[in-house]
């Protein structure tokens, strides 16, 4: 099985980060995310209950969506063609 293969690391790479993604063992990455993911979760549920902090995310939000409205227009006309090439795909099946 893949996933229970133990981590490697080179002795000469001990000054770097050993904290980076490529090096910890799958199941601790996703460990991470999850946990990750549930505390973002709970942070945003308690600031939306201030009226004053939720207009605030949504300043940001859409700062951050108009500073990078570029990237995230190509990114979407990206997943857009390769739906269309799965959607044909599966229709010629």
């Amino acid at each position: 099985m893949f996933f229970l293969s133990p981590i490697r690391i080179n002795i000469q790479d001990n000054n770097e980060d050993l904290t980076s993604t490529h090096e910890r063992h799958p199941l601790v990455t996703l460990g991470l995310l999850t946990a990750g993911t549930q505390l973002g979760s709970a942070l945003i549920q308690r600031l939306g209950r201030h009226p004053v902090l939720l207009f605030a995310m949504g300043a940001g939000a859409g700062v951050y969506a108009y500073k990078n409205r570029k990237e995230i227009i190509a990114e979407v006309e990206a997943l857009k063609k390769q739906d269309e090439e799965l959607l044909s795909k599966h229709d010629d099946k």
